[in-house]
């Protein structure tokens, strides 16, 4: 039915590398009661150990860092996660500005003339992730907004629906 082609770059291996570096292993390993050197050796990409499904869902809610499922989904040519329990109708203004701001940052970016480094490619994907996660809540904000007043729904929905015999 779909077709999830893997991706010939190893997302996964560089959200790994990435969320090691931005996290600390040590507590977060102990909070999954295994030990930090376990963790480490499943974070690396150059072990033969690998984190299990239980264990990556097991971290991300932990941390809150969702760059590991990021970069399983990178890894199948999909778009970042987004935590659609974080979209409230109270959130909308948060969401609009913060993605304008990660837009604005990777406009930036596109036209500096700075050397694309690692740690610079890993910022922008950073960015444009949190981007593609903000629109989406965003979406999902006004979603719920309009879906907790329906009488609110179909009063513009009338509106719109008849405004065009209006022009």
């Amino acid at each position: 039915m779909f077709d999830y082609p893997t991706s010939k770059h190893s997302h996964f291996d560089a959200a790994c590398r990435t969320f090691a570096l931005t996290n600390n292993l040590e507590v977060t390993a102990q909070a999954l009661t295994m030990r930090p050197q376990v963790l480490r050796n499943k974070l690396n990409p150059e072990q033969p150990h690998r984190l299990t499904v239980d264990e990556l869902i097991s971290i991300t809610s932990y941390t809150d860092d969702s760059r590991l499922l990021d970069g399983v989904l990178a890894q199948l040519n999909c778009l970042p996660s987004v935590p659609v329990n974080n979209a409230t109708a109270s959130s909308i203004q948060i969401c609009a500005l913060t993605a304008t701001a990660d837009v604005g940052a990777i406009a930036g970016e596109a036209i500096s003339l700075e050397r694309m480094t690692v740690a610079r490619k890993n910022a922008i994907l950073d960015r444009a992730n949190d981007a593609i996660r903000n629109l989406s809540m965003l979406a999902y904000a006004v979603e719920a907004r309009f879906q907790s007043a329906p009488i609110l729904a179909a009063a513009v929905d009338i509106v719109v629906s008849n405004a065009t015999g209006l022009m």
